[in-house]
């Protein structure tokens, strides 16, 4: 593999043409000395190489065929500035054909081994894996005058990670064909689309030694219509879309179903009081939702109860300029939802005002409104919505906020709801002319109000402060929740407990924080430094456990002409206790001298 590092370099330095073809490059080669110490990576000391490079072209002329070509070998936290904590390698490349033409296509393709990934955890840092993956994506376009467009693309993609301190490992793969069309005929703007979509999942090494795999497929087919009106810009669109899926899992999760939305939309710009009518029909609600989970390539890993539920909704909208900066605004939605041979309905009416300050409170913009509710039992219950947004420099001080708040809203059925909160800003201080900082913070809260438990709460905060030769930053998160277990980890799940089984639900908490330091002592000399801690717990039949992952980097670099001279360590633990194992735990450093080359 090291001869392969000398191989890109090569090309770097000198340009190449033969005939038609014209080809450049510029890369990095690096002669290394590594140590690596741990349970996961081979303990030795060698003498290796590394690099990295840029290969680009074109042949007879770069509309006609372009090509450009990225590869890299042994690349490391404790030798680069790459973040995987394993020496990665790999290639990505994209070619270009007839482009700015009637009939331009293109291949994009990509490979990397050993690189660092996430076994996902919603709202803070996940674990670390040792990823393989590689793809293949390709299409090509019909674009003639006057005829309706046609594009065709197809994509091909697998992986498999392991995840660091356990025996649990997940692999998958996903492959899609799509078209994609559009025309304008009677006045209307036609626009449509087919994807077929296949997507394996398979995740081992589960609480008790469980393994599983799930099959999932799906069809979605798509047209939308749209058309002005000739009255002052007034504009009506049109929509209907298919969906047909099925999932089937190795534990005996199985479901397959179709949704057919209908939409539609009318916007009449009335002068003083513009007026939007829209109205929506679903013949399944909860399929929808798995839907989504296997069109993102994350086949649920559970069973997602998903029964036929109609539903359609009829709703008018308005808004009135009162002042310049005062608005008022209503809506009012029916929704009747079907379930077997029983009937939902819910009538909703809502008002807001808006109003954005300008001389004292200048900057701040305020929402607030009401939403009252009633089904055939009588007034079900009263919302409230509300929203502010405040932006604005006092003197050396730049000021942004903002806050968002609803209670008793409406979810996907007409008989829950949700509350939501959401808040944060940032703020940026210019203390001297070579001194800056600047605090980021982010709070949310997500709650089903009719099932107690189901929900997330989570909060991020980050800071930095910025000098002419340092920096230093922050930064810490925190989240708790109900989630699904998927192949790439766990989903937050929009839905409350009934349609998913009690025993599928996973119930996470985590938190990490760590921080960062970079010094720029004399030009061309840099010296950084990070250190991150994460810790999580999740509670289901499946996946119990309590993780905790450390990292420690340090690099230092200095640039002479074009060499750069390097010294690096790395220091990462990570354990899993539902997995029984030691923790995976690695120190590796390195010292080396690259040299940047450029062909012209």
């Amino acid at each position: 593999m090291a001869a392969l590092a000398v191989l890109w370099a090569l090309p770097a330095a000198a340009q190449v043409a033969w005939g038609d073809l014209h080809a450049t490059s510029d890369g990095q080669l690096s002669a290394l000395y590594n140590g690596n110490f741990g349970n996961f990576e081979k303990n030795e000391h060698s003498l290796g190489f590394a690099g990295r490079g840029t290969i680009s072209g074109d042949y007879y002329n770069p509309d006609f065929l372009s090509f450009s070509l990225l590869p890299y070998y042994g690349r490391s936290q404790a030798n680069s500035e790459s973040q995987s904590i394993t020496a990665a390698s790999g290639y990505t490349g994209t070619t270009n054909i007839f482009k700015g033409s009637h009939f331009p296509g293109f291949v994009t393709f990509d490979q990397n081994w050993n690189s660092s990934g996430t076994y996902g955890l919603p709202g803070v840092a996940g674990l670390t894996t040792d990823t393989n993956n590689h793809g293949v994506n390709m299409g090509w376009s019909a674009l003639i005058p006057d005829l309706p467009t046609l594009s065709v693309g197809y994509g091909d993609t697998s992986g498999d990670s392991s995840l660091l301190g356990s025996d649990i490992s997940t692999k998958s793969s996903t492959r899609n064909l799509n078209f994609a069309s559009s025309y304008t005929l009677g006045g209307f703007y036609l626009n449509g689309g087919f994807i077929h979509l296949n997507t394996d999942t398979g995740i081992n090494g589960l609480e008790n030694g469980i393994s599983e795999t799930a099959d999932s497929s799906s069809n979605q087919y798509r047209l939308t219509a749209q058309r002005p009106i000739p009255y002052n810009n007034s504009n009506l669109s049109l929509g209907f879309s298919r969906i047909d899926y099925d999932t089937d899992s190795s534990l005996g999760f199985k479901d397959n179903g179709t949704t057919d939305n209908v939409n539609g939309t009318l916007s009449l710009r009335f002068p003083k009081l513009p007026v939007t009518l829209s109205t929506n029909y679903t013949d399944n609600v909860f399929g929808s939702f798995e839907e989504q989970l296997i069109s993102s390539g994350q086949a649920p890993l559970t069973n997602i109860l998903t029964p036929q539920y109609r539903s359609l909704s009829v709703e008018a909208s308005t808004y009135y300029t009162i002042l310049p900066r005062l608005t008022a605004g209503g809506y009012v939605e029916r929704t009747q939802q079907y379930f077997g041979n029983e009937s939902f309905g819910l009538t909703q009416l809502g008002v807001s005002v808006n109003y954005g300050f300008l001389r004292t409170l200048k900057g701040l913009t305020v929402s607030a409104g009401m939403v009252d509710s009633a089904s055939e039992q009588g007034n079900t219950r009263l919302g409230f919505v509300g929203n502010a947004s405040y932006n604005r420099y006092l003197g050396k001080w730049d000021i942004n906020a903002f806050a968002f708040y609803n209670q008793n809203t409406q979810t996907l059925l007409v008989n829950y709801t949700t509350s939501n909160l959401n808040y944060g800003g940032s703020l940026k201080r210019q203390i001297t002319q070579n001194l800056r900082w600047v605090g980021i913070a982010n709070l949310n809260k997500s709650v089903f109000e009719q099932a107690a438990g189901n929900g997330s709460h989570g909060e991020s905060f980050s800071t930095i402060l910025i000098w002419r030769r340092a920096s230093i930053s922050g930064i810490y998160s925190q989240a708790t929740g109900t989630s699904i277990l998927t192949a790439n980890g766990l989903v937050l799940t929009p839905v409350p407990l009934p349609l998913i089984s009690p025993g599928s639900l996973i119930v996470f908490n985590g938190e990490n924080y760590g921080g960062t330091l970079s010094v720029y002592p004399i030009r061309n000399l840099t010296v950084s430094t990070s250190w991150s801690r994460s810790l999580s717990n999740t509670v289901s039949p499946l996946l119990l456990s309590n993780n905790g992952s450390t990292n420690y980097y340090g690099l230092l670099t200095y640039q002479y002409r074009k060499l750069l001279f390097t010294a690096g360590v790395t220091r990462f633990d990570q354990h899993i206790s539902s997995s029984g194992l030691p923790a995976a735990m690695l120190t590796s450093y390195s010292f080396g001298i690259t040299r940047w080359f450029k062909g012209f």
